[in-house]
């Protein structure tokens, strides 16, 4: 009982890695501006990308409960399907209503933070996997 006490819900760490990163962004926001970063950029994507993969993982842990193991595989697509969508979308819109201030830096940092995300989602199903696999 102990031990599952210690361990962090994969719904736990995505909110921490977002509140982090959402200070981050909003108190380092001069510094971000020097390296041609928009901090408000940052925080949108970062909000995006953090209720994409909030829903994903939420179903995915769902589906891995599920005694049929091809909806785990259907659920973890589909999320991934949505993901691109959602943010190749967010892009376009973002794009578009800037014009020629398109901060590049900004687009790039926000593929990191889909990086992170996509970490922290894969690695904590992968876990649940093996645990439901086991138990």
């Amino acid at each position: 009982m102990e031990q599952t006490s210690r361990k962090l819900n994969p719904v736990k760490l995505m909110i921490l890695v977002f509140v982090l990163l959402t200070a981050f962004f909003l108190v380092c926001k001069d510094i971000l501006l020097q390296s041609g970063v928009d901090p408000y950029v940052m925080v949108a994507g970062n909000l995006i990308l953090f209720i994409v993969g909030l829903f994903t993982i939420i179903s995915g842990l769902k589906a891995i409960r599920n005694p049929n193991p091809h909806v785990f595989v259907r659920v973890y697509y589909a999320g991934f399907i949505i993901r691109l969508f959602v943010c190749a979308l967010a892009a376009f819109i973002y794009i578009y209503l800037s014009k020629d201030g398109v901060s590049k830096p900004s687009l790039f940092a926000c593929l990191g933070i889909y990086v992170l995300y996509s970490f922290i989602e894969v690695f904590s199903l992968k876990k649940a996997l093996r645990e439901n696999s086991n138990g």
